[in-house]
């Protein structure tokens, strides 16, 4: 709901007064990624801007619970588990007595999340025609917007010349009885979560890549996981070699992964959290745990904006302009139900903000050369086209493929699993997808969305040399194995 939450991030104390002006430029409806981005850029170019948000502070669900607290506690985890893999590999064993605690992971990530939300501030107050006000908006039409503080403290009403809809997105919680009992994001990750004390047995219901990331991480502390999964297959969407290489590197930690499971019902019993689930044929069963964590994805927050005419089929509906059916009104974000990720979101605000001061649309954002990245141990990470996708459309191309064990820097961490793969369309040779699965994919990924963006072709990369060693060289490995 908006405006509540357990725990609000810092803010300051001139947030918390109502709008200075009774007419904006432009009114942003949101403080996440999909927001304050567009908001700066809109600064930058002399409008006058008025930001809404409910936490009272930058960031939105990524900073608060979502992407950088979970990264920053996985993080933490995974230096450990290097360092003590290297050490082990040359005989010392006294490494296994160090153990990296949960507790110490989320005190990393409050650190975290609190400098973030205190340069959030700083940034905010450089940018002197953003007023940043703690509160809810709600929609009147496109161009009028009511602002009410938190605590019902004070109401205005203002216009806006246009309007930047980047609300959000929400936990999805499957209607079935008990599902109170579980916990989400939140409480494990939001900022200062009172859930300090990591549970000795999870179950987590739903297999895509929150559900995974959490899977993996808690198994590494030696946490007994077990996933409940009601398609097929765990990651759907993602491309087939990764989630088989993803699915065995789980099950070798311990992790049980109950696929075509659809989950009917949760109840406690002897001090244990018991998950129901029914199979296509028939089959009941039901798995137990200290806790349950509910990772079944999130959906557009478009509560409020059906007075616009903007909302299909539980989403707001933009074009590659990020300009909705109500000309002066533009969406970024998890709203838009596009790819809902921060990174996304951002460069969808810095172009919803150019159009808005082109007056008309000029830039486009390219949605195949957005990257997707799995942070697992090790990280997985996909963009562009997929085999699957390649085929199904009667490209012809090559698959060129190159593996971390023959990585220097790879070696030198002792980091071998995994590889890289480029798709290249073999007429023109320009590289149109790519997949990564191993160390730093989540960072060797971005070359090769560069690459897709600009149209690069396979020779382009196989001529660019990386600095040695460096993991980004089996990129350029992986390229010069093309042939025609």
């Amino acid at each position: 709901m908006l405006g509540k939450y357990q725990v609000f991030p810092p803010t300051d104390p001139e947030f918390e007064d109502p709008p200075q002006l009774s007419k904006y430029d432009v009114v942003v409806i949101g403080g996440g990624g999909g927001g304050y981005h567009g908001a700066f850029e809109l600064s930058k170019g002399g409008y006058r801007v008025l930001m809404v948000d409910d936490k009272g502070n930058l960031g939105g669900n990524c900073l608060y619970e979502g992407c950088i607290p979970s990264k920053a506690v996985s993080m933490t985890i995974y230096l450990m588990e290097k360092l003590r893999n290297i050490l082990n590999s040359v005989g010392n064993l006294d490494i296994n007595r160090v153990r990296v605690l949960w507790e110490n992971a989320i005190d990393h990530k409050d650190n975290v999340q609190h400098m973030r939300y205190l340069q959030h501030i700083r940034e905010l107050k450089e940018h002197g025609n953003v007023d940043f006000v703690k509160g809810v908006a709600k929609i009147v039409d496109d161009h009028k917007v009511v602002v009410e503080a938190a605590d019902g403290s004070w109401r205005r009403e203002v216009e806006g010349e246009h309007l930047l809809v980047a609300t959000g997105s929400a936990p999805i919680r499957i209607p079935v009885p008990g599902a109170d009992l579980a916990i989400g994001s939140e409480e494990l990750f939001g900022y200062r979560t009172r859930h300090r004390s990591v549970p000795s047995d999870v179950v987590v219901i739903g297999g895509g890549y929150i559900g995974v990331e959490v899977a993996s991480a808690l198994s590494s502390l030696g946490v007994k996981v077990t996933i409940v999964e009601m398609l097929p297959r765990i990651l759907s969407g993602w491309d087939s070699s990764i989630v088989g290489q993803i699915e065995e590197k789980l099950r070798s930690k311990g992790v049980e992964v109950l696929t075509n499971s659809k989950v009917v019902g949760i109840r406690e019993e002897a001090g244990q959290k018991v998950v129901e689930y029914e199979r296509p044929d028939g089959y009941k069963g039901y798995v137990a745990g200290s806790e349950v964590v509910m990772a079944v994805g999130r959906r557009p927050y478009v509560e409020g904006l059906d007075v616009l005419g903007i909302v299909e089929r539980g989403r707001v509906e933009v074009d590659a302009s990020m300009r909705t059916k109500a000309p002066n009104v533009y969406a970024a974000g998890d709203v838009i139900g596009k790819y809902m990720l921060y990174h996304a979101a951002v460069k969808e605000s810095v172009i919803a903000a150019w159009n808005i001061m082109h007056g008309r649309p000029i830039y486009e954002v390219n949605f195949n050369a957005i990257p997707m990245t799995l942070f697992t141990e090790p990280e997985a990470a996909m963009v562009g086209l997929s085999e699957d996708e390649a085929r199904a459309r009667g490209i012809n191309y090559v698959a060129v493929q190159y593996p971390l064990a023959d990585d220097s820097y790879a070696q030198i961490i002792g980091v071998r699993d995994g590889w890289v793969k480029l798709l290249v369309e073999r007429e023109s040779q320009r590289i149109i997808g790519g997949v990564v699965y191993g160390e730093a994919a989540s960072m060797l990924i971005n070359e090769i969305a560069l690459a897709i963006a600009v149209n690069a072709r396979v020779k382009d990369i196989a001529l660019l040399p990386h600095a040695h060693p460096t993991i980004f060289e089996s990129i350029d490995r992986a390229a010069i194995r093309f042939s025609l």
